[in-house]
């Protein structure tokens, strides 16, 4: 348990709060999220409600960390390990293989999710944009210039994101914009606001080199003196669910899923999709796939639909934590 002038966050409290919300959820398209780190994607666990002491150690492992403005938390919960041996004996750690299981479980998760017909229009409605740009280059700099394939359509990436999130947070809808940082904010308890906080700029960088992430979030807990300015009073490093964190597959992960294949135990080939084609003036064409960039697309309207309903319960905590008269 740590505190702060105006939060105490009780971790057991928080674990039974989270166990509760397992509990009534196991059987939804967010039951994905529990294989992330909690569920092994080996096993059948069938009814969790006959798991109950097992789920309680698994999510006993959580750490909050008070350091006067900044919240930070430590989950130490032991992650799911595979050993294999290799053709001279030796050990190696194995646990890739967990992957795919983890994907076909959020696969399934997915197919009951775009089932509901509101999702899929609401997806259609801000999905509108190409998620590539083509680079028409010589043959003499293809090399330097590939490396940082596929090509994403940075300013249309942004806008989805900020889209997505005023689509799958609609409570925080006022805005403020300070320098490079926008805090979408609602209200909170007493004079203070509670807001989501980011710049972009990390995926903006990662954009150009060709990587796919998705955007780093802060909760901000201020006050606001006036119509321009904040004053903040607690700030939470990661907006995330700790024991969903990720609530899906992250956006890094999930791009490798798609275009990391095993030729073998200890070898891998990649395929970004990214293909050439020759132009009669000698110039190379480089260009992706808008099917593949609809599979990055949803996957990212998913994973702000999951971080909605997971962050939904700590938001919840958080305001039960939060003394608004101080210690």
């Amino acid at each position: 348990m740590n505190e702060f002038v105006h939060i105490e966050l009780d971790e057991k409290k928080y674990a039974e709060e989270t166990l509760h919300y397992i509990l009534n959820n196991q059987n939804t398209c967010l039951g994905s999220s529990l294989f992330n780190k909690i569920l092994d994607p080996r096993i059948d666990y069938g009814n969790l409600n006959n798991h109950i002491e097992f789920l309680k150690e698994r999510l006993s492992h959580l750490e909050f960390f008070v350091d006067y403005d900044i919240v930070k938390f430590k989950n130490k919960i032991e992650t799911y390990q595979v050993l294999g041996t290799d053709n001279l004996g030796h050990t190696f750690d194995n646990s890739r293989i967990l992957t795919p299981l983890k994907f076909e479980k959020e696969s399934f998760s997915k197919e009951i999710f775009w089932a509901n017909p509101s999702q899929e229009r609401a997806y259609e409605e801000v999905c509108r944009f190409k998620c590539f740009e083509e680079k028409i280059v010589p043959e003499n700099k293809l090399l330097s210039v590939g490396v940082n394939s596929p090509f994403f359509n940075v300013k249309g990436w942004i806008m989805y994101y900020q889209d997505l999130l005023n689509l799958k947070f609609p409570e925080f809808s006022d805005k403020i914009v300070s320098g490079k940082s926008i805090t979408k904010y609602k209200p909170f308890k007493g004079k203070y606001f509670l807001g989501i906080e980011t710049d972009y700029q990390s995926c903006k960088s990662s954009f150009r080199r060709g990587w796919w992430e998705e955007p780093e979030y802060k909760l901000v807990i201020f006050e606001k003196p006036d119509i321009k300015r904040i004053k903040k009073v607690l700030t939470f490093e990661k907006f995330v669910h700790p024991h969903f964190n990720p609530p899906v597959f992250s956006f890094s992960g999930f791009f490798g899923c798609k275009t990391m294949y095993n030729i073998s135990e200890l070898e891998i080939v990649i395929d970004n999709g990214t293909k050439k084609e020759l132009l009669e003036d000698g110039m190379i064409r480089l260009y992706n796939s808008e099917e593949f960039g609809d599979e990055l697309k949803r996957h990212a309207y998913f994973y702000y639909d999951m971080l909605y309903h997971t962050t939904k319960e700590y938001v919840k905590f958080i305001e039960e934590s939060f003394d608004t008269d101080g210690k």
